[in-house]
């Protein structure tokens, strides 16, 4: 993930930080990230994020299709009706998965293209999990995509927190 700390003075940004847990939302910039660690192996964590089972438990979701492959197809369907739908542009076992061209629709509302990134940092006996979502603002009305981006960033803490309960046991 590239950090720019010339484009957003610090009082911009809000970080939250629990143990084990961190999240940074910039007013001004069109992403919102997470991160958390999660006491298993890369391998481990990365198995549950290509796996379209156990997507349906960190996604909630009723469906979800993986293709885990450069240019597969990543999507799910949520019980209200919601939906993502990507492809994966990088599969870097167990390192890396970036979801481009990602839509979500709900409501009736499309929203995208979009990315998201899954960057895995091993540590200790674990690994941290940053999760980015980038274009937040696409297929928005100017100044609309700021509820959208604090729904998709309370989305992101969600997913991060099932995976770890999940892989975890917990």
């Amino acid at each position: 993930m590239e950090h720019r700390p010339d484009r957003i003075p610090p009082a911009a940004a809000r970080i939250v930080e629990l143990p084990g847990h961190r999240t940074t939302m910039r007013q001004m910039d069109n992403f919102t990230a997470d991160g958390i660690y999660i006491d298993a192996p890369p391998e481990r964590v990365f198995e549950a994020l290509s796996d379209p089972h156990q997507a349906l438990v960190w996604l909630d979701a009723a469906e979800a299709r993986i293709a885990p492959s450069e240019g597969g197809e990543f999507s799910a369907r949520h019980e209200d009706g919601s939906t993502l739908s990507g492809r994966i542009s990088e599969l870097s076992s167990p390192l890396r998965l970036v979801i481009q061209d990602l839509f979500r629709e709900e409501e009736g509302r499309t929203r995208g293209p979009m990315t998201m990134d899954f960057e895995l940092i091993p540590r200790d006996t674990g690994v941290w999990i940053n999760v980015r979502q980038d274009g937040l603002d696409a297929g928005s009305e100017a100044g609309e995509w700021e509820d959208f981006a604090l729904r998709t960033r309370r989305d992101l803490i969600q997913y991060t927190l099932r995976l770890k309960r999940h892989i975890e046991g917990i």
